[in-house]
């Protein structure tokens, strides 16, 4: 009987062989895997009438939770904020994509302090409050910081499937614990709305 000794060298480099190829196959699924997601596109689109993403109001005018959330719209009004405004989308390779509504404060000389100034998001649909607006009705200041940019503060976020659109209505007041003065402070928000992960 003869007995054949493979070289170490020679095991090695058949083992690294072997090792090469799984690699290549591994780096080969994951390429074309990977590239599934770029066929995959959300945009949303937030429709508002004459200037509404813009929201500003002063300080001549507090009111009680009950009347912030039956204000309706007044042309060339400044004592509360009041938009309608709708979201839809356009997809590729996706059934839904999450979004999130945000606001910016925008500078005014003299500003409102943001514990006074009183935020209340509905369905337009239905005028009934949108989850988290159901229980209280938030300050600016009590709003979490949006995800989409720090500088915002996040008023919703939500899912948004495929041919759908969803119409919100946002009311803006002074809540009726603000000191009254002379002095009219005013403050003002720019709502925006991105595609969150």
């Amino acid at each position: 009987m003869i007995k054949k000794h493979i070289s170490p060298t020679l095991f090695i480099s058949i083992s690294l062989i072997l090792l090469s190829i799984c690699v290549f196959i591994g780096c080969l699924f994951l390429y074309f895997h990977s590239n599934d997601s770029s066929s995959k596109n959300a945009t949303i689109i937030f429709s508002s009438s004459d200037d509404s993403s813009l929201l500003m109001m002063d300080s001549s005018m507090p009111v009680t939770d009950a009347i912030g959330k039956q204000l309706s719209f007044t042309p060339n009004q400044t004592k509360h904020g009041y938009s309608e405004f709708s979201i839809s989308s356009n997809m590729e390779g996706m059934d839904e994509v999450r979004y999130e509504i945000y606001a910016e404060s925008v500078g005014v000389s003299t500003e409102i302090a943001t514990n006074y100034v009183k935020l209340y998001l509905t369905d337009a649909d239905t005028d009934q409050p949108v989850e988290g607006f159901d229980q209280v009705v938030p300050t600016y200041r009590d709003l979490k910081v949006a995800v989409s940019n720090p500088a915002g503060k996040k008023i919703y976020s939500g899912v948004l499937k495929k041919g759908e659109s969803k119409n919100f209505r946002l009311r803006m007041w002074l809540a009726d614990t603000y000191p009254i003065t002379e002095e009219v402070r005013s403050f003002g928000i720019l709502l925006y709305v991105k595609v969150i992960n």
